[in-house]
């Protein structure tokens, strides 16, 4: 009996597996979950990240955006409450935001279909968060999730992630999660799909081109 009990476990896991394969399949868009959950950075060393944008990267401070002009491209993003943003960045921010490349809640422009390997950490002392894109445009509700990949009002997400816990700042290590995932040509949005943090302005644009 053990051995067809094992089979039989084997053979769950792989379906689970594959099914998650196909779920995170949506519209075009690729998305493949990542695997660091529960690892830590030193907060030095994400702030450090954070200001060392790729060649790549060119980052309008003017117009709070960043131009991305590989196929390959690493993002850092970085989860925060508005006064910590500030002082990292010297820009005006209200209630939680993400800090990319220096820039708060920038609007992303980059090729379409690039591989976007991602990097979220969260260095807020006191919330949870997590980085979510979706196609639904701005306003939000205060619970966005309906369950699933699916968002209240009837958008879908082309990624998903569990939230991330706050930093500790007694030991100055932050939590962080890396996943990577591809747009088609299009406008998206990145979001925190914590209740409240979307609907308080906590997103920003995606603009895919050719």
């Amino acid at each position: 009996m053990k051995p067809v009990f094992i089979i039989m476990v084997i053979a769950i896991v792989l379906g689970a597996l594959g099914a998650s394969y196909i779920f995170f399949q949506h519209e075009g868009n690729y998305y493949s979950p990542g695997s660091t959950y529960g690892t830590l950075v030193h907060i030095d060393q994400a702030i450090s990240l954070m200001r060392s944008p790729p060649s790549y990267a060119h980052v309008f401070s003017k117009n709070d955006s960043i131009v991305f002009t590989s196929h390959q491209i690493d993002l850092v993003v970085l989860t925060m409450g508005h006064k910590r943003a500030e002082n990292l960045t010297g820009m005006n921010a209200s209630g939680n935001v993400f800090v990319i490349y220096g820039l708060v809640n920038p609007t992303l422009i980059m090729p379409s279909n690039a591989q976007i390997h991602v990097k979220v950490i969260n260095l807020d002392a006191g919330d949870y968060h997590n980085f979510v894109v979706t196609s639904q445009p701005p306003p939000y509700q205060y619970n966005v999730m309906m369950g699933g990949m699916q968002m209240m009002g009837g958008g879908k997400m082309d990624t998903m992630m569990q939230y991330l816990p706050p930093a500790d700042y007694s030991t100055e290590q932050a939590h962080q999660y890396q996943y990577t995932f591809t747009l088609n040509q299009g406008e998206f949005w990145y979001i925190c799909t914590f209740p409240g943090h979307a609907e308080n302005g906590m997103y920003g644009e995606i603009v895919v081109g050719e």
